[in-house]
């Protein structure tokens, strides 16, 4: 039986064109899913090309940009372009500088001497003259002192004559302590009038010396370290 069977299946004729129908629709099937595969490639291959493109042009344009703020730039730099100095001028300056600067420190120095010198002075005439008013005072008593011993000259009082001897070493004393301190009196006796050192109360005719002398002296002038105490009163011969 079975190989009556196995006969009969190989006497039966095989229908061979569902086979061939199915295996064009397997080819065509391949054939599209291939050119939708190269469409689909090309599509970015084309997105690709054009942003390429888009990528050149921005370039292009960054260069001209470029290249136009270049030129802006170099104009820029050509219309206020300043040069630096050369080596001559920074050294003429830095001399000039420096010389300045020694002139400024020389007239420091001399100003700080002439301020040392003028209060060295300053306190020496200080001390000098601090006793101007105190000597001004005393002055009177001097005066009183000559007055009283002129008035006792023509006594025979031995009493007055022993006042005076004592009177006269008190004037001698006072005299001491005057020059001690710089207080000296004003030369009258031959000497020429002068206006700094003597004033003149009366004009006098006399022969005994040389018109414009000092004559007669009325009270007597002091000049404390060479500056003018008081002056002396005097008379002056006519000329």
């Amino acid at each position: 039986m079975s190989k009556e069977k196995k006969k009969k299946q190989d006497q039966e004729p095989v229908d061979t064109t569902e086979d061939s129908n199915i295996n064009s629709d397997s080819e065509t099937e391949d054939k599209e899913e291939a050119l939708v595969g190269e469409i689909v490639e090309d599509e970015p291959n084309e997105q690709e090309a054009d942003g390429s493109e888009k990528a050149d042009g921005a370039s292009e344009n960054d260069d001209t940009e470029n290249s136009d703020d270049h030129s802006k730039d170099g104009d820029d730099d050509e219309d206020g372009y300043v040069p630096p100095p050369s080596l001559e001028k920074l050294y003429t300056d830095a001399l000039a500088k420096a010389e300045a600067n020694h002139n400024e420190y020389l007239r420091c120095v001399a100003d700080m001497q002439n301020l040392r010198k003028r209060t060295i002075r300053e306190v020496k005439q200080a001390r000098s003259f601090a006793i101007e008013g105190f000597a001004r005072d005393l002055l009177p008593v001097a005066d009183n002192m000559v007055r009283a011993l002129d008035a006792m000259t023509d006594s025979e009082d031995p009493a007055i004559e022993s006042m005076r001897s004592g009177l006269e070493m008190v004037q001698q004393e006072l005299y001491r302590a005057f020059d001690k301190h710089g207080i000296v009196k004003i030369k009258t006796e031959n000497v020429q009038f002068d206006p700094n050192l003597h004033q003149a109360v009366v004009q006098l005719d006399t022969t005994d010396v040389e018109p414009g002398y000092v004559a007669q002296e009325m009270q007597t002038g002091y000049t404390l370290n060479d500056r003018l105490l008081r002056p002396a009163m005097v008379g002056v011969a006519k000329s």
